[in-house]
């Protein structure tokens, strides 16, 4: 098997973003709540934890653990991860979340109004996304990488990172409570027109995925995919999420999506299809066409604009099949599904640690790199949901988180 050049890990010690794979963040609760969404945030949380869990030992992508890592995946699994990771969720799970988010938004908005809406927000986003950008992720690193890169003090770490004031998979809580804002604050201004009774029609959604494939197109000339910018704000994927997350709003407003429609669901599932084949097929033709991974990832060339392209495709299609998926699959509730649903964003936030925690005492053991990456994968899931369920169970942080 030819050897790919898998978008090696950056040489700084400093750069730790994670990549579009990773991250996740809350969704706010629906009245009366729904299965299938609850089903789909705990899933999808739960394969975060696992792709940062792999990236440990992986040179693709970025992970803290991957500084000091003392072993690594075998080339036959990292073309796996890589392949999965850029096909399967890199480029479209961060606009499905957006979705999401926008369609929940937007109906929480509706029922508290602009200003007790706002309030909401920032108990529940802006007071994580502090602590843990302020607090949790600096100590977690500091404490990680002073042993083997020293510095001398917390503070040294806390002050010359890169991004500065990074904070690791919390990045998407800190966007969104900015999309979520301004949408309270356009609200508060205009008051929206009726909606109209209009159905959704698959034809709305192609000029919606050229415009974002063209303007991720333009931004990445200037800030390549997973560059880093400060608070790790990911400003290279910025059209797709606010595409996304307009779409969501404005779906919630005309019930465009709940359920999807067969019309909608069947084009976007052949389209979703044609673009994962299409993109594994690009990972795959790396190395034979003489590129690098970062040729993909932005600038201004032939195929910086054909990966911005099959994004802008991938990530409106991709969201709008899976969340139909999850409306005719899963609707099934349980004891186990609920405490994972009710704990899913305390878990997502307790991950790092976690994944940190087990990598370490992995660490002096003889195992394989991809054996070490499955049980810290495997155990990072259950460890993470099952310390989530009892903060948001019986302490007071079940108001926040």
């Amino acid at each position: 098997m030819p050897h790919l050049n898998l978008h090696p890990r950056r040489n700084s010690i400093r750069d730790h973003t994670t990549t579009a794979v990773a991250p996740a963040a809350p969704l706010s609760p629906a009245e009366p709540r729904l299965a299938y969404l609850d089903n789909l945030k705990a899933f999808l949380i739960a394969g975060i934890i696992a792709a940062h869990a792999m990236m440990g030992y992986s040179t693709f992508g970025s992970w803290t653990y991957q500084d000091i890592q003392e072993a690594t995946l075998s080339e036959v699994t990292e073309t796996i991860f890589v392949v999965a990771a850029v096909s399967l969720g890199a480029l479209f799970l961060m606009g499905l979340f957006f979705l999401l988010s926008g369609l929940m938004a937007q109906d929480s908005l509706d029922r508290r109004g602009p200003g007790r809406f706002a309030r909401e927000r920032l108990l529940r986003l802006g007071i994580p996304f502090a602590v843990y950008t302020l607090v949790i992720w600096p100590v977690l690193e500091w404490a990680l990488l002073e042993p083997y890169f020293p510095r001398g003090s917390y503070w040294a770490w806390f002050t010359d990172d890169d991004p500065y004031l990074d904070n690791g998979p919390m990045w998407f809580v800190g966007v969104l409570l900015l999309f979520s804002l301004v949408l309270a604050a356009r609200r508060r201004s205009r008051p929206p027109a009726p909606a109209d009774d209009e159905p959704l029609q698959a034809r709305w959604l192609v000029p919606v995925a050229l415009a974002v494939g063209m303007l991720t197109f333009l931004v990445r000339i200037a800030l390549p995919a997973d560059s880093n910018q400060p608070l790790n704000s990911h400003l290279w994927a910025w059209p797709e999420y606010i595409a996304l997350f307009g779409l969501g709003v404005v779906a919630a407003r005309r019930g465009w999506l709940r359920p999807v429609p067969r019309e909608i669901s069947r084009p976007a599932g052949i389209a979703t299809l044609v673009c994962v084949v299409l993109l594994a097929a690009m990972v795959l033709s790396t190395d034979p066409l003489g590129l690098e991974m970062e040729d993909w990832a932005g600038g201004f060339g032939l195929p910086a604009f054909l990966a911005a392209m099959l994004e802008g495709m991938i990530v409106v299609a991709a969201p709008v099949w899976v969340l139909s998926f999850a409306q005719r699959h899963l609707n099934r509730t349980g004891p186990i599904r609920g405490a994972m649903a009710r704990g899913s964003y305390a878990a997502f936030m307790l991950q790092g640690p976690v994944l940190i925690g087990l990598a370490l005492a992995f660490r002096h053991t003889s195992l394989p790199g991809d054996l070490k990456a499955v049980l810290v994968a495997s155990l990072g899931i259950a460890l993470s949901f099952a310390l989530a369920y009892p903060l948001v169970a019986k302490t007071p942080l079940r108001r926040v988180l």
